[in-house]
């Protein structure tokens, strides 16, 4: 009997000692498994955090943008004393030797190249001194001849009027195409006629500033995005009508 008893209490504690090693087994398996779900849990709280600062550090740099449109002031604070805010970087496009349009002209599309500066103050946002100063352009398509449709505007006293050509390159250029000529220089828009091509202007003088690329930073606490803008002159409706219509067109 005696021997039964020790056996018995023998196997009790051997069973014993692998309930306590399942148990610690399982303990240490919840464990692992809360620990990785916390973990992961603040990752996606991380991530979501971070999305939304920067869809505000986006919009703080779209914001920017269009404060500077309407201001001209560099730096936009939403609320003062917090870090809230957009710095931006303008940079001129244009006012070399060359100008290229953007990207490929597709037939029938109309690329314009400004031969007069800008001036806010004037009536019509043209400036009375800046202006291509040559008397000839190269109008030049790198990937082959081809016909262009070319309206010239310049300024004759208080008129604006306009000049149409159809013209074909000759070894991928039309050459010395007369500009000014005693008159004031507007711009030059470019029709490819029948084919799709890259239009370069040349001159042996720097072209007028073309436009800007607006460069803005949104910054949400440490998290920063940034927004580029390219922002070129646009040509004025009455400019538009007259391309389409032809004729002369009166100062406003």
């Amino acid at each position: 009997m005696e021997n039964k008893l020790i056996k018995k209490n023998k196997s009790f504690r051997g069973q014993s000692g692998q309930v306590v090693l399942i148990v610690m087994l399982v303990s240490a398996l919840v464990l692992t498994l809360g620990l990785s779900a916390s973990r992961q849990a603040t990752v996606e709280t991380k991530i979501d955090t971070d999305q939304e600062l920067l869809k505000k550090a986006f919009n703080m740099a779209e914001s920017g943008v269009d404060y500077y449109l309407g201001t001209g002031s560099t730096q936009y604070t939403f609320d003062v004393g917090t870090s809230s805010l957009a710095n931006l970087n303008i940079t001129n496009i244009g006012g070399g030797s060359s100008l290229v349009s953007d990207g490929i002209a597709v037939e029938g599309s109309t690329e314009v190249f400004w031969l007069v500066g800008h001036d806010n103050t004037t009536n019509d946002g043209l400036s009375t001194s800046i202006y291509y100063s040559g008397t000839t352009i190269d109008i030049c398509s790198p990937t082959g001849d081809g016909n262009f449709k070319i309206d010239y505007f310049y300024k004759n006293g208080i008129n604006f009027n306009v000049s149409r050509s159809y013209q074909t390159t000759s070894n991928r250029c039309i050459r010395n195409f007369a500009v000014g000529g005693g008159n004031i220089p507007i711009l030059v828009a470019v029709t490819p006629v029948g084919f799709q091509t890259k239009i370069i202007l040349t001159g042996p003088v720097p072209f007028p500033v073309q436009g800007e690329e607006i460069s803005s930073t949104g910054q949400v606490g440490s998290v920063n995005t940034v927004v580029r803008v390219i922002n070129k002159y646009q040509v004025p409706t009455f400019m538009l009508e007259a391309i389409t219509a032809g004729g002369d067109v009166l100062s406003r």
